[in-house]
């Protein structure tokens, strides 16, 4: 069920554009990454004091992050704009950017496989790196396809593309790796997915207020359902679904929406089974949880809906938040 513990406002590293949140394994921490170039490492292991232990700046805006463990040795990653794979020297507090890799556009999206990281790319490409050498060990190429997320588990990788095009991977990815085309379930353009802790399916959702729940080997338990929506007296506002995320190893499944709203769902029952107090008025962007907590990203993304951008556009700053389950 939703939690009844308050939402607390953190402190947050940069009031830019919030990217991704990722958790540490089995460590109190987690990292947050912002379109201003800069990456956050926040501990919240006193409950009483969750403080920002480090912050790392970039020339060039940061999409997305991710953790690698090898050996024991915990591994930190960024992918940029510009389509560069950066790894943390946490000796010298800097980033440092990996050679030879040529991208060339923005990485939107991390997963981490074993030893490998796995890169996607707004050029369409799937890179594999190995962290022992921080090398490219092979690529896979989408033809005229767009990567904007992927989500991943010990045995599948399943990303988003354009064209509404949903495709999974079994792991470990080979070199003629082309992927499943699966069912996105969704009519209008995809803002996120994830893979469903079991494993057995993954669910989506899309701009037009809609989330979709797939299964992998039996098409007749899929559904999907509205949310994120304002209902007036004559007309009814839509508003795209952001974020979904997971408790990891249950069935309890949380979307953020530009309405500004977080919401709870049981998809064994298929039933809302809470909603969090709005917290402001800009948009959910980022969900994450671990079980232990519940992180919420709000950014401004009021831009999306304007036909163009003026140069002083100035927008509301991101704000973070953390929930205890």
């Amino acid at each position: 069920m939703a939690p009844s513990n308050e939402i607390e406002e953190l402190k947050i590293h940069s009031s830019d554009y919030i990217s991704d949140i990722k958790f540490f394994k089995d460590l109190k921490k987690f990292m947050v990454t912002s379109w201003d170039g800069s990456l956050g490492i926040y501990n919240y292991s006193n409950r009483d004091n969750v403080y920002i232990e480090n912050v790392i700046h970039y020339v060039h805006p940061i999409l997305c992050c991710c953790e690698v463990i090898i050996n024991g040795k915990r591994k930190l990653y960024a992918g940029t704009v510009q389509g560069e794979i950066l790894l943390l020297d946490e000796i010298n507090n800097e980033f440092v950017k990996l050679n030879g890799i040529e991208i060339n556009k923005g990485i939107p999206s991390l997963c981490a496989y074993r030893d490998k990281l796995i890169c996607g790319s707004w050029n369409g490409s799937l890179h594999i790196i190995d962290c022992h050498t921080n090398s490219v060990d092979f690529k896979i190429q989408l033809d005229g396809r767009k990567i904007f997320k992927m989500s991943s588990n010990d045995e599948k990788l399943i990303l988003y593309a354009t064209n509404n095009t949903t495709l999974y991977f079994d792991l470990p990815l080979q070199k003629n790796s082309e992927g499943i085309k699966v069912e996105s379930g969704l009519k209008f353009q995809t803002r996120d997915i994830a893979l469903t802790p079991g494993g057995c399916g993954y669910v989506s959702s899309s701009v037009d207020g809609r989330v979709a729940v797939e299964y992998f080997d039996d098409e007749s338990k899929k559904f999907a359902f509205r949310c994120h929506r304002m209902t007036l007296s004559d007309s009814q506002f839509v508003f795209p679904v952001n974020t979904i995320c997971f408790i990891p190893n249950s069935n309890i499944l949380y979307t953020g929406g530009s309405d500004g709203c977080v919401s709870c769902w049981n998809i064994s029952s298929k039933r809302k089974v809470g909603q969090l107090p709005k917290i402001n008025e800009t948009s959910i962007v980022k969900l994450a949880s671990n079980g232990d907590i519940l992180l919420i990203a709000t950014s401004d993304d009021s831009y999306k809906t304007n036909s163009s951008i003026p140069e002083n556009l100035e927008l509301q700053p991101s704000m973070f938040y953390l929930l205890y389950l």
